[in-house]
This record gives C-alpha cells, structure tokens and sequence, in this order.
C-alpha cells in the first residue's frame, strides 16, 4: 500500500511538474535563507501568490533548456524570459515586442559608444543597466519585464507611476522625467496623485494599457527622432536632408501616429489645442535640426580641408566605422577633436532638450536647454572654424615665406610664428 501511494506521488509530481510539494520546498528553504526572504515576502503580497500562481510556473524549466540549472532536485532556471512570462501574459508580450524598448539591447551592443567602453564590467554598469529591457534569453525572446514590474511583487500599480520609468528616461542626453514633472502635466500628477486629473507618462505612452510604449509618437520617436521621407526606412537608421542620422517615416505612418495621439490628448484638452501644441513642437525640431546641419557643414569641411586636429586618420578607429569622419549617429565622445567634441553636447544634448522638451509641454527645457543651448554650441563651432582656417593660413603663409627668396632673413618665418602664437592664445582665452 505504501509503495503503491508513494509511486502514484512520484507520477503526480512527474506529470504536474515541482507541484505543491515543491513549491512548499521553495518557499520553506527560501523564507529561511536570510537573502532571499525579502523575495519570498514580495511575493507573498503579489497578486500571484492571492491567484496561486507559485514559484514553478515561472521557474521551472524542460530538460534540454539552454537557461536549465538542477536546483535542489528541481529543474530550473534562474532568470525566466518573457517567453516564460507569455505563458500568462500573451497580449502584453506581443504587444512589448512591438515596441522600441524591446530593440533597446539590440541598439546597445551595436553602438560605437557601447563598444568604445573599455571592458565588460564598465559597460554592465554604465549602460547595460537600462537597456537591458530588451535584453535576450537564452530561448532568444527580448524584453525584461521586471525593469518595470520589480520583482517579485510584480505590481502593475508601481509600474504605473512615473517614478518607474525615471531610472532611464533622465540624464543628459534624454530627461524626459525631468521634462515631465517640471511641466504642468507633472505637476497636477504629484499634487493630485489619486486624481483622475493626473496624467502620468503611461496615460500617453501606454494608452489602454498597452506594453508598446511607441505608440503614437511621431517625428519624435526615440533617440535622435524621425523625419518625414516617401519611403519608411523601419528601424534602421538614415541621414534626413540636413545630414543627421534617424528614422524616416512615411507621410502616412506619421498621420496614422499623429491621429492616435491626438485621440489621447483629446480626452483631456480640445483637439486643436492638442494640435497646436504638438505642431509647435513639430516646427522646433525641424529648426533645430537645421541648425546641427550647420555644425555637420561646418565640421565636413573642415574633415575635407584637412584641418581636424586630428584628423580621423591620425586616430584610434572608431569601434563602428573605423577611421573615417563620424559625426551623429556613431560618433564617439573620446578619440575626437576639440570642435567634433563641441558638436556632440550640441547634437546628443541640446537637441533632444529643445524638440522632447515641446512635446513634453516643457517651455524652459525647450527654450534654454535646448534652443538656446543649441545656438550657443553652433556659435562655439563657428568660432573653431574660423580659428583653424586662421592658424591654417599662418601656417601656408609660413610655407611661402620659407621658400621664397626676396624676404628678410629670418623675418617671415618669426613673424608667422609670432602670428600662430597670438593666434593660440586667442583660443585659449576664448575657452577659459
């Protein structure tokens, strides 16, 4: 009789998987383990544990598994994907798929800056800490669903607020948690939280709850934006008529998007306020392109010239695209020269600051961050063109004067010197 109950125990276990039995092992030997019972506390506040959903239906593993550990006598694995997850959550996984945070790891590891960075542990802790939202598993599914739904209470509530995205979405080059709580839309969120009145970022980036987070964004996208072509250029990246590096969009998915969003900002304000508002925005960014044209222009000639100090030749290759000129979508901030260097803070941060800022309905991000900032830079950039082709000339004139036979000895060649000195310490001055 016992070995009869004992073998029907073992099926039961063989065909339900780890099973109550094991999920009491997990949560008997965990709870004890000093590191990991906040893990089982979390988890017992969760909706998961309220709806039986145990430590097996994430964590169990098929033999043959590349993730698969042995833990205990159970088959494993440590880090379920968001394959895992789908099981469940279908909808929400197909829909994060769709979106741009799921290329995020992707992007990542194909950026020169990414690779620039000298060793794994720097880039694990510098960058890979929020792309790894698109991370990819072993069984190849994107995504990592506790970026946002932290583990392993798993709360759709936290993931709701705007403090859930603010680990990422701040910092130099892209503050859009900063662009958003300075703005009227942040400040009727914090001072009125429970309202209904209080628009968070999911209530336009998540509409209805969707998990693609890029629905509805238009010419602003993400990174460096988009621009309006005839034909889509879908995820990879292309030069618009100024020279910079984005997505194109057709006219058609800009509608489509620009229809969808004001659908969102209708709710709350009239459509032709929301409409005015984001066309603002639109013409903002089309300027402000402009004028990071300029400094391309600018710095193209100066590469053609041969009057980079250094020139791309003369320097350690960039990790993408070697030695040659790369100025907005690959360019590195190290192993550049003084006015490549200027023209980066112009294009990685000011730019974003002045077009996101508008479609954040943030004026003083838009304004001083960005456009402002933006004319500062360019004007920073004129002035080292001036300054190169000047000491350039000297240094021609210095030439001649060498060669030639009718000069005073000695004279030419001092009064060149002397000029590229004064020269020089005009830069200096200027940039102290």
């Amino acid at each position: 009789m016992i070995k009869e109950f004992i073998g029907i125990a073992i099926v039961f276990l063989f065909l339900t998987g780890l099973s109550a039995a094991a999920e009491n092992a997990c949560v008997g030997c965990h709870a004890s383990v000093g590191a990991t019972k906040g893990i089982i506390n979390d988890w017992k506040e969760s909706k998961h544990a309220l709806n039986n959903v145990t430590c097996d239906k994430c964590h169990e593993a098929a033999q043959g598994d590349k993730d698969a550990i042995s833990h205990n006598g159970f088959l494993i694995t440590t880090t379920p994907s968001p394959k895992d997850c789908a099981n469940c959550h279908s909808t929400q996984v197909s829909q994060f798929n769709a979106g741009k945070h799921s290329i995020s790891w992707s992007k990542m590891t194909a950026a020169a800056r990414y690779k620039a960075i000298p060793n794994e542990k720097m880039r694990e802790s510098m960058c890979e800490g929020c792309h790894s939202i698109g991370k990819i598993y072993a069984d190849d599914s994107a995504g990592k669903c506790d970026s946002c739904h932290t583990r392993h209470l798993f709360s759709k509530e936290e993931a709701r607020q705007p403090e859930a995205c603010e680990t990422c979405h701040m910092g130099l080059d892209h503050e859009q948690i900063e662009y958003y709580k300075k703005s009227k839309h942040g400040m009727i969120q914090e001072t009125n939280r429970t309202s209904a009145r209080a628009p968070g970022c999911i209530t336009c980036h998540m509409d209805e709850g969707t998990h693609d987070v890029s629905q509805g964004t238009t010419i602003g996208t993400v990174s460096q934006g988009a621009f309006i072509s005839n034909k889509s250029s879908g995820n990879d990246y292309v030069k618009d008529s100024n020279g910079i590096a984005m997505r194109a969009i057709t006219q058609e998915q800009f509608d489509t998007n620009r229809n969808k969003m004001l659908s969102i900002c209708a709710r709350c304000h009239s459509r032709n306020f929301a409409q005015n508002v984001l066309e603002n925005a639109d013409e903002i960014k089309v300027q402000a392109d402009k004028k990071v044209g300029e400094g391309i222009i600018i710095i193209e000639g100066l590469n053609k010239d041969g009057l980079l100090d250094p020139m791309p030749e003369n320097r350690p290759a960039n990790p993408v695209t070697g030695n040659k000129l790369t100025i907005t979508g690959q360019q590195t901030y190290t192993n550049t020269s003084g006015i490549e260097a200027e023209f980066f803070g112009m294009f990685k941060y000011a730019l974003i600051h002045s077009w996101k800022g508008a479609y954040h309905m943030n004026p003083d991000y838009s304004h001083w961050y960005g456009w402002a900032q933006i004319n500062l830079d360019l004007e920073k950039i004129k002035s080292q063109n001036r300054t190169l082709r000047r000491i350039a000339e000297l240094e021609n004139a210095q030439k001649t004067t060498e060669k030639g036979t009718k000069a005073t000895p000695g004279f030419g060649t001092e009064l060149a010197v002397l000029g590229i000195m004064v020269s020089l310490l005009l830069v200096m001055k200027r940039r102290s």
